[in-house]
């Protein structure tokens, strides 16, 4: 017995007559009568009552169909899970990223990915820079976003994704709370809280950048708090802290963000996606299309 065969039985008890059947097959019609006879010897009973008004089926024939109907159905529901994960519409895909980034863009990213791709299993891993790269490498990550452009990881295969401003977080009674941006100048003479894990570093390079002078390095305390507790502590007057824009959704009492502007206007943090060439999982691509900026 092959599928064809309940192909065949099906399509005869749902059209009533064989030569419908054939018809809907685009098959001749001797070809579906031979098919169910050779069905019919097999099983060892009659499927159909033949007729010259058409076949009907028999009370056995009738539980026959009910199960190939379904046997049909499973197949067809297999051949398209296996075709979805063919395409990349189907499977679990490893995602990591800086612990920092929960909110912002990657977390819309997220909201979005799993209403529009129920059947991929989104799972998200937070980690420091060091070791995202190793989980790429060691094929542990499908992909990571982090900080920075494509120059950062020069062996692994990069997107450009979204920029988020660089705001700083002031106590509020701060006299540069007043002012609706803040320039590089006016943060002169601060002292800075700076994260110990990651993006704490790569603010910390654009803090210098754009602070640091021959004779003149500015205040710089690096501290092993997460984001809130390092809110908590501006909040408490112990300095001020730069941070992705993603952090003005955070609730903390008694501080207020403001954007950090140059000659050129608002200060900007760029973020990528990068992946290991070698990578063979096919929601991979489904992935990376999904974070690519929309026109």
């Amino acid at each position: 017995m092959e599928l064809l065969h309940l192909k065949y039985a099906v399509a005869v008890a749902r059209n009533g007559s064989f030569s419908a059947a054939s018809q809907e097959l685009c098959v001749q019609q001797p070809m579906v009568s031979r098919r169910i006879r050779s069905l019919e010897e097999e099983i060892g009973a009659v499927l159909f009552n033949r007729s010259t008004a058409g076949a009907r089926l028999t009370p056995i024939g009738e539980d026959f169909v009910r199960m190939a109907q379904r046997i049909l159905d499973d197949v067809q529901s297999l051949a398209n899970r296996t075709r979805a994960s063919i395409e990349g519409k189907r499977g679990r895909v490893a995602l990591g990223f800086y612990k920092s980034l929960s909110g912002g863009e990657l977390r819309s990213f997220v909201r979005r990915f799993r209403r529009d791709y129920q059947d991929i299993q989104l799972d998200l891993l937070e980690m420091p820079f060091g070791d995202l790269i190793a989980g790429l490498n060691a094929g542990k990550l499908d992909a990571a976003i982090l900080l920075g452009d494509s120059g950062r990881c020069p062996t692994l295969q990069t997107v450009h994704l979204w920029s988020e401003h660089l705001v700083v977080a002031l106590p509020e009674g701060h006299r540069l709370a007043e002012k609706p941006v803040v320039f590089w100048p006016d943060l002169k003479g601060e002292r800075f809280l700076v994260g110990h894990h990651d993006p704490g570093p790569d603010i910390h390079n654009i803090l210098l950048a754009n602070l640091a002078a021959p004779s003149d390095r500015p205040d710089v305390r690096l501290v092993r708090l997460s984001r809130e507790n390092i809110l908590a502590q501006v909040a408490d007057g112990e300095g001020v802290s730069l941070q992705c824009e993603a952090a003005t959704g955070t609730s903390i009492s008694g501080v207020a963000f403001r954007q950090v502007h140059n000659g050129s206007g608002a200060t900007r943090l760029g973020y990528i996606a990068c992946w290991h060439p070698d990578t063979k999982n096919p929601v991979l691509q489904t992935v990376i299309d999904a974070l690519k900026p929309r026109c």
